[in-house]
């Protein structure tokens, strides 16, 4: 698959990152709905899987620990700086390593999975 920009955006379009489905994305939302829909837009439903990993109410600080937890494979920006992207990584490790890191933090959150969504 071709990668595609990160952004719609037309001032950063051809300088931004690209990604394709090799690429795993983490990060929170408030409305999954909206969040799913927007990628689907950007993206093609047909080249985005994305679901919910858990539920909860302390999500800034979270996603800082998870986001640390995956360092290594977080994909560099064309500028330099690191992304929610990851790269080198399967969606099921990348899984492991966000629950992992939730749990070593001791954050309390439901599972997405324990849930009917």
């Amino acid at each position: 698959m071709i990668p595609m920009p990160v952004t719609k955006d037309r001032r950063y379009v051809e300088d931004c990152a690209r990604v394709n489905r090799e690429n795993v994305k983490v990060g929170k939302a408030k409305d999954f709905a909206f969040r799913r829909s927007n990628y689907w837009k950007a993206f093609g439903k047909e080249n985005v899987v994305i679901e919910p990993l858990v539920f909860m109410s302390d999500t800034s600080t979270a996603e800082t620990a998870i986001l640390r937890a995956l360092k290594l494979y977080r994909k560099l920006s064309p500028k330099g700086g690191k992304l929610e992207w990851l790269e080198g990584i399967s969606y099921e490790d990348a899984k492991r390593i966000v629950y992992a890191a939730l749990d070593e933090q001791g954050f309390d959150y439901v599972s997405a999975a324990e849930t009917d969504i």
